[in-house]
């Protein structure tokens, strides 16, 4: 036992800078899965920390103006733990950088919430006439504490200034850079005087029974009418999911699957490396045979060496990969809106830390060790001297026009092919990673273009609503504006087939702004029953053919609808819930929805297509339309907002390639260092007649550029089915993707990994250039 140890400290300092990249392919493919273990846990213990901590509410819903004598009520019904009211109004505020929009939420006691209770991370709870925000509001605008802030309700409403006191964190709520909207609180009287209002209008609801939680909103919603109230449309909580966390779990789902690869990557390295050793130490190994050592204890001496870099690494790995799950946590739960848990050390991720590790290094051991020890005495200790070329002719002819060119790019491209176990695998390394960094962009390009091409779909160029609903007509005045070209009345509702809910949209029957694409059947017309059409996705989901007659839930009412046709449209936005959409004719939604010939939305074109003409635009229509109360949307800044969404998943899955090109270009590394071990005598001969620094690390580079060649085409090869599955993969989680990988994508790629590779390639080639030749040649 002591003569192992011995000797496993004696090969770990003499291959130091071998063995540190070998390290280092350890640490990143223990530290990847771990990272992401740690990520997809904290989630978990995240949302049930929201949950239990905020005291979140299991239902909620926009009301008429309610009493606290209803909430009392309302606490005292079956199945009701706990029920909580806010003031909510939808305006825009303006801290000297332009308006912008937010959700004002007043409360009466900030001490006294019992349901989605707000944390105070900075500052203090307001009073009369002062403001908490939300911290993400500061991602829309710069905001700090004592700033005074301007709310206008409309153009026609007075300004009235609150002062900021603090920033707040909103429980399970969406960032306010991705849903383009802060989120602000103040004392309650503020928002009812803005408003008009007498009471709250926000009720939340905490249930004792989840599984009766709809049965009780309906429960609650005839309470309210019996009371003279009304309630539009309960949302029920999943007990299961938050807000984004489909979106999320891709992205999880995503990153545990490039982890795996890394650790699959560093035992290719690891087994590389050992194999190495063992080919330089064969004389030591046959040895050993002759004196008697049994094939067990070859395999344990360089599993005892492996293990040790194996440790090494797996420690390191560790540490690293709970540092950057820890970071990847603290992003997702700010962009989420969930309470992130504290830290602590999981057993789970140490055992998952050694598992790998062992894994990675045992696995990638087993093979050269058992080659190794199964080889007969004789053949190990022969000596292999000054290897010829004599034994690789078609090499020696297939390079001859290269050789011709430069000796010493000959001599490399040679040398990468004379080890064609050890090559191969160096090929597969560089092969694996060229294919997931086309992959990663293949899909980045592919959600940025499908959603460039969902959001051309709907060509308005804006919105308007108003506090109240106006006449349908109201689309030709707005027309008169100089800078509409086109306006027209759309609803919005949420509805459900059965069990599977979706959105349904109002429009136009003739020519919408809304460019349908048709998969089969007609746009909607006037018919009895009431004509609609579904979208791809919802007919999928519940099984709808074109003439299909079917019940459509909105609010209390079922209406027999007749699907007339099908549209390619697999839109949606982050947080969505619903399957899908229901297209119908604005007035047969409005008359199920009780607005009649009335609208409280317009979509519209602009004469300018220039963000800043745009806002201009939009300030001129809201100041013409005032005395309505109105609220404009631009169409770019929603497409904005989108596309923070994307950056952050191309950020992500960015990050992750970037350490399996780390493995691969390690892996490079290690290959040539290795190459120059076991040719030390070699390059002493070139060293002696006369080879100088330039050419030596010319032999180098070509080598590794040789080997970086058939990797990046095996990678191209690969990367394209792989960028289908990654595609195919994201579109089942999360919605339809059109395929988008560009030969500009591959071409950069070629470039950029080969200028990489050459890069990587000069150290080894200098420390080659450094061999002195009396020593590597003296025992010739």
């Amino acid at each position: 036992m002591r003569s192992l140890l011995v000797k496993i400290r004696r090969d770990l300092r003499r291959r130091p800078l071998r063995n540190s990249l070998t390290v280092l392919g350890v640490v990143f493919g223990v530290a990847g899965v771990v990272a992401i273990s740690v990520a997809t846990h904290a989630m978990v213990d995240a949302q049930r920390l929201t949950y239990a901590g905020s005291q979140q509410a299991d239902l909620a819903t926009f009301t008429s103006d309610i009493s606290p004598t209803t909430r009392h009520l309302i606490e005292r019904q079956p199945n009701v733990a706990a029920a909580d009211t806010r003031a909510v109004t939808f305006t825009r505020f303006d801290a000297g950088s332009g308006w912008v929009n937010v959700r004002l939420v007043g409360i009466d006691s900030f001490e006294a919430m019992q349901l989605n209770v707000v944390t105070l991370v900075r500052g203090r709870w307001p009073e009369r006439g002062e403001i908490a925000f939300d911290e993400s509001a500061r991602d829309l605008s710069a905001l700090a504490i004592g700033d005074v802030v301007a709310i206008r309700d409309a153009p026609n409403e007075p300004i009235i200034y609150l002062t900021v006191v603090g920033f707040t964190r909103s429980p399970a709520q969406l960032g306010a850079g991705l849903l383009n909207r802060a989120t602000a609180y103040t004392q309650a009287t503020t928002v009812r005087e803005m408003t008009g209002r007498t009471g709250d209008n926000f009720l939340l609801v905490r249930v004792v029974d989840q599984q009766r939680a709809s049965q009780t909103a309906e429960d609650l919603s005839r309470l309210l009418s019996k009371r003279g109230a009304q309630a539009f449309g309960f949302n029920v909580r999943d007990p299961n999911d938050f807000v984004g966390s489909r979106e999320l779990g891709t992205l999880l789902l995503l990153l545990r699957v490039f982890s795996w690869l890394g650790a699959a990557l560093s035992a290719v390295l690891v087994a590389n490396t050992i194999a190495a050793v063992m080919g330089e130490e064969r004389n030591q190994i046959g040895i050993l045979k002759s004196l008697g050592a049994r094939r067990n204890q070859i395999i344990i001496t360089y599993l005892a060496y492996a293990t040790g870099i194996g440790f090494a690494g797996t420690l390191v790995g560790w540490v690293a990969g709970s540092i950057i799950g820890r970071w990847i946590t603290t992003d997702l739960t700010n962009l989420t809106g969930l309470q992130q848990p504290p830290f602590r050390v999981s057993g789970r991720e140490i055992m998952l830390a050694l598992l790998v590790g062992t894994l990675v290094t045992v696995s990638a051991t087993l093979v050269p060790a058992l080659l190794y020890s199964r080889t007969r005495p004789a053949s190990l200790l022969r000596s292999v001297g000054v290897r010829s070329e004599a034994g690789h002719p078609l090499v020696v002819r297939l390079t001859a026009p290269v050789a011709r060119a430069s000796t010493s790019v000959a001599i490399g491209v040679r040398n990468a092919l004379r080890r064609p176990g050890r090559a191969g695998a160096t090929i597969g390394v560089v092969a694996v990673a060229v294919a997931a960094f086309i992959g990663t962009q293949a899909l980045s390009r592919s959600v940025s273009a499908t959603v460039d091409d969902l959001y051309s779909l709907y060509g308005a160029d804006g919105w308007i609503s108003f506090q109240r609903p106006v006449n349908l007509s109201y689309a030709r005045d707005l027309e008169q504006d100089p800078w509409i070209l086109h306006a027209e009345a759309w609803t919005s509702a949420t509805g459900a087939f059965g069990a599977v809910r979706t959105d349904i949209w109002g429009m136009p029957a003739g020519h919408p702004l809304y460019a349908y694409r048709l998969v089969s059947g007609a746009w909607i017309r006037p018919a009895n029953p009431t004509a609609v059409v579904v979208s791809s996705n919802l007919a999928n989901e519940i099984d709808a053919r074109v003439g299909d007659v079917r019940e459509l839930d909105i609010g209390k009412r079922r209406e027999t609808v007749q699907i007339v046709g099908i549209v390619d449209d697999a839109s949606t936005y982050l947080g969505s819930t619903t399957t899908g959409k229901v297209f119908m004719q604005t007035a047969d939604l409005n008359r199920l929805i009780g607005l009649g010939n009335r609208a409280d939305m317009f979509a519209f074109t602009l004469t300018t297509k220039e963000p800043a003409e745009i806002d201009q635009a939009l300030s001129a229509i809201e100041e013409r339309a005032r005395e309505y109360g109105p609220v404009t949307y631009a169409a770019y800044s929603d497409q904005r907002s989108s596309s923070q969404a994307i950056g952050i998943l191309t950020l992500m899955l960015n990050a992750m390639v970037i350490v399996v090109a780390i493995v691969g270009m390690a892996g490079i590394a290690n290959a040539l260092l290795i190459s120059i071990a076991e040719r030390r005598r070699e390059f002493g001969i070139l060293r002696a007649v006369g080879a100088g620094t330039r050419q030596v690390v010319t032999v180098l580079v070509s080598e590794g550029i040789m080997l970086a060649t058939f990797g990046l085409v095996l990678g191209i090869l690969a990367g394209y089915p792989l960028a289908l599955l990654l595609v195919a993969l994201t579109s089942r989680e999360l919605f339809a993707l059109s395929f988008h990988l560009s030969f500009q994508t591959i071409g950069l790629t070629f470039v950029v990994a080969l200028l990489a590779v050459a890069a990587i390639s000069t150290a080894p080639g200098i420390i080659a250039s450094r061999i002195r030749p009396i020593q590597v040649l003296r025992y010739e």
